[in-house]
């Protein structure tokens, strides 16, 4: 199980403990890769997972050195550089003390299917996909920002409210219809980080994110292109973005980078590490 320390507040600890049994039951058991079309990709080869899996092994200890009880980690899954993006794909690494081990949660979108699922499993196995670079971001929060997050983060029924299975890979960041895997992650923080305790739906935590001056990240999708339709993924819809992202053929999106942005903006502790 997941688990804080528990040595000096044994009734918080205790709750911890009970959310963490409750949430590996809720989360753990799928088999899913974010935004992949698996049916169009050929699979990994086994020295594309054992590259993954070594990438995985050094995010550990990067995290370990690290000092931390969570952080956000993210993988290179797809080649995004037209649209100027490096990180794809964003988790939680949250760890096990207990057993001495670390584990990701993160919004995948399952093969064939268009609603995604919230999943927990093994941080290697978070690198051990079809990656596009065998690069990992590792992001740790001040200490009370960890305590904050890891409190959100462990706690399954927040998880699920803030969560829309329909699934997009450009979802608006400021509407409901849809929710890509970075979008859960962004949103999350938001019912973490607030510290007055008022979100606790996806609209309150997008109108958080506002009066945190987030900024989302922008890619450029020519109407052309648009029109054609299915840029780099079979899910993708234009359903929830506005008439003036269609005529200046910029759509706003959540990316790993904006987060990233985002916690800077709101962390002076925060600290990143490249792994390679």
């Amino acid at each position: 199980m997941i688990a804080g320390k528990v040595a000096k507040t044994g009734a918080w600890g205790h709750r911890l403990v009970q959310c963490a049994v409750l949430f590996l039951s809720v989360f753990s058991a799928s088999h899913s890769y974010a935004g992949q079309d698996c049916g169009e990709r050929a699979a990994p080869t086994p020295q594309a997972l054992a590259r993954g899996l070594q990438l995985g092994e050094q995010t550990l200890e990067q995290l370990e050195r690290s000092g931390a009880s969570m952080a956000f980690v993210a993988r290179i899954g797809l080649n995004l550089s037209e649209f100027n993006q490096r990180f794809t794909h964003m988790g939680v690494a949250l760890r096990d003390h207990v057993r001495n081990r670390w584990q990701v949660v993160h919004l995948l979108n399952p093969c064939g299917k268009s609603q995604s699922e919230i999943l927990l499993q093994p941080l290697e196995k978070f690198y051990e996909v079809d990656l596009y670079e065998y690069e990992a971001l590792v992001v740790v929060p001040s200490q009370a920002r960890q305590a904050m997050l890891r409190n959100a983060f462990l706690n399954p029924v927040r998880a699920r409210v803030l969560h829309a299975p329909a699934y997009n890979m450009i979802a608006h960041p400021f509407d409901t219809r849809f929710q890509n895997s970075n979008q859960w992650i962004l949103e999350m923080i938001a019912l973490g980080l607030d510290e007055r305790q008022m979100v606790s739906n996806r609209r309150q935590a997008q109108a958080w994110l506002k009066a945190q001056a987030y900024e989302p990240g922008t890619i450029r999708i020519s109407n052309l292109r648009r029109t054609g339709a299915r840029l780099f993924s079979p899910h993708v819809s234009f359903a929830d973005h506005t008439q003036e992202e269609y005529e200046n053929q910029r759509y706003w999106v959540v990316t790993v980078d904006s987060t990233v942005r985002l916690l800077g903006s709101l962390d002076a502790g925060l600290k990143q590490f490249t792994v390679r």
